[in-house]
């Protein structure tokens, strides 16, 4: 994968190339920043008389203005309009569907995800998948909080977006000899150190929804490509469209948003990679947990 400063936007590129017909592909990773709208203020309604001097304890909530239109003395808490606000206590769990307030019921990501269809429950899937290994003690949340003193909380308002015009082959060259290097589309993308609130980009094109793309080949000293057959995708060790490889390119993108993983743009010198090797040595065994409690979900 392959990111950017947080100034800069840059593909996040998680490939593998292997010098071999055997090799296995490749696969990358991308965002931007975005703010929850502030929740709308309470109802409100005039009182048409003077505020008590008295508050019961059962009553709306009374806010006195600052100042009385008429005598304009800020010092007469008791003889001053007021607003009363409807009695509705914003931390009670108890209050209905639309309340927002200290536990408001409503998460944004979450109901964005759910209302694109097949690909945003893909995403939701893996999404889950990654909380529950940061709500728990582990080396992949150990290693997390070396950043972030609370990496689910960070991780819950990343927001997602579905590249469609992304990358959509398997580019295959000659380098010397016979044999053929490949490189897989982009899994997905992400800016670098961008903390809460940013966007990873999901190529729809890449291993994270396919298990499979077509091939161009073509020689790196130029020459027209052509079209070869489909070839398999991974990501790291798991194929493409699953569990265990969605996790990983969740975690992957999420090392870059903290800053724990280097910018591997490109992957240049093999950086994303050794990146990905990187959350594997912490991550692996969590990711396949949850993976294979996924797939038992699944099949009951």
């Amino acid at each position: 994968m392959y990111s950017a400063y947080r100034s800069i936007w840059a593909v996040t590129i998680l490939t593998l190339m292997m010098a071999n017909l055997s090799g296995t592909p490749s696969f990358p990773q991308a965002v931007k920043f975005f703010r929850d709208a502030a929740d709308p203020l309470p109802l409100a309604k005039m009182s048409a008389g003077r505020a008590p001097c008295t508050a019961d304890p059962g009553s709306a909530v009374a806010a006195t203005y600052a100042a009385n239109t008429e005598t304009n003395d800020a010092s007469a808490p008791c003889d001053t309009p007021t607003v009363s606000v409807l009695p509705v206590n914003p931390c009670n769990p108890t209050a209905g569907p639309g309340q927002s307030g200290c536990h408001a019921p409503k998460v944004r990501v979450q109901d964005d995800l759910a209302v694109m269809g097949k690909t945003g429950q893909k995403i939701l899937r893996a999404r889950a998948r990654v909380l529950e290994i940061l709500e728990t003690e582990n080396t992949c949340s150990a290693w997390l909080r070396e950043k972030d003193a609370d990496p689910a909380a960070t991780f819950r308002t990343l927001d997602y977006a579905v590249d469609r015009r992304g990358e959509t082959f398997v580019h295959a060259w000659k380098d010397m000899g016979a044999q053929y290097i490949f490189r897989d589309p982009y899994v997905a993308r992400v800016g670098q150190d961008t903390g809460a609130y940013a966007t990873i980009t999901l190529n729809a094109g890449g291993a994270f929804f396919q298990t499979q793309a077509a091939a161009l080949l073509g020689s790196k000293d130029g020459g027209p490509f052509k079209i070869s057959g489909p070839r398999l995708m991974n990501i790291g060790p798991y194929r493409g469209d699953s569990v265990a490889g969605q996790t990983l390119a969740l975690l992957h993108e999420f090392g870059h948003v903290l800053n724990l993983l280097p910018v591997d743009f490109n992957n240049e010198d093999g950086k994303s990679v050794q990146n990905t090797a990187e959350v594997l040595r912490f991550c692996q065994a969590e990711i396949e947990s949850k993976a294979r409690r996924a797939t038992l979900q699944v099949q009951r």
